[in-house]
C-alpha cells in the first residue's frame, strides 16, 4: 500500500519551546520558575478543563493569570504584563522542518499534525513558525477529544486526511505514542534528536531528514 500522508507530532518533532525567552519574560514578574508556572497551569487546566476553542482559550488564560496574581499578591503592572504573554512567541521550528515538509508536499502527500496539546490554538502555533501552509489537518487533543496513544486520536487524523492508517508515515518523540501509531497500522518512527544518526531498521530517526530515505521505500 502506497504512502499518501505524513502525520507528525508538534513538540519535539516539528517545534521546540524557547525556554530562555520564556524565562526572561516571566522572571521579572513572578517569584516562580518556569517549571513551577507550568505545574500551576496544568493543575488549573485539570481543575477547570482545558479550552476546546480559541475563544475559550482566551478566557482560560485570563482567569489563570488573574488567579495566580491573587495567589501571589502581584502588583497591577505585573498582572497586566502577564495577560499580554503570547506563548506562540516562544515556539521555534527545528532547522530541517521547513525543507522536509516542502519536499513532502512536492511529492503530493497530505500532511497532518497530531498533538496532545492542551490548548485550541494548535494552528496558530504552526502559523507563527511558517508551517501552517504545509499542513492540511491539525488535531489537538483537547479539540478532538482524544489523546495519543488512544486509537481514536490516530483514526481521527486519518479520517480528516482521507487516508487509511497504513497509508501514513508517522513521527513522534514519545515511545508510547509511536507504539500507538503502529497499533493502528501506521508506519511509525520515534524521533530522538539526541542521536547522531538514524536507525531506520529499529524504527528510530535522528530528525525529519529521514523522510527522504523513507518515502522512496514506502511510496
Amino acid at each position: 500500500m502506497s504512502t499518501k500522508a505524513l502525520v507528525l507530532d508538534r513538540d519535539g518533532v516539528l517545534t521546540y519551546f524557547d525556554v530562555v525567552k520564556a524565562t526572561a519574560f516571566f522572571q521579572p514578574l513572578l517569584p516562580l520558575s518556569l517549571e513551577e508556572i507550568a505545574k500551576k497551569w496544568a493543575r488549573w487546566g485539570k481543575k477547570f478543563g482545558f479550552p476546546r476553542t480559541v475563544e475559550e482559550e482566551t478566557i482560560f488564560f485570563q482567569t489563570f493569570w488573574a488567579s495566580l496574581g491573587d495567589e501571589l499578591d502581584l502588583p497591577a503592572e505585573s498582572r497586566q504584563k502577564l495577560t499580554q504573554f503570547e506563548y506562540t512567541s516562544c515556539i521555534l521550528a527545528y532547522a530541517e522542518v521547513w525543507a522536509m515538509l516542502h519536499e513532502t508536499r512536492q511529492r503530493g502527500l497530505r500532511i497532518g499534525v497530531l498533538s496532545n496539546f492542551s490548548l485550541a490554538s494548535l494552528e496558530a502555533s504552526l502559523a507563527v513558525v511558517n508551517l501552517a501552509d504545509f499542513v492540511d489537518v491539525a488535531c489537538a487533543a483537547t479539540v478532538i477529544g482524544a489523546s495519543k496513544p488512544a486509537p481514536e486520536a490516530y483514526l481521527t487524523v486519518c479520517r480528516l486526511l482521507g487516508v487509511l492508517p497504513a497509508e501514513c508515515l508517522f513521527f513522534d518523540d514519545e515511545v508510547a505514542c509511536v507504539e500507538g501509531g503502529r497499533a493502528v497500522g501506521m508506519h511509525a518512527y520515534l524521533v530522538d534528536r539526541q542521536r547522531q544518526d538514524h536507525a531506520l531498521a529499529e524504527g528510530i530517526v535522528r530528525d525529519l531528514t529521514a523522510i527522504t530515505q523513507l518515502l522512496p521505500s514506502l511510496t
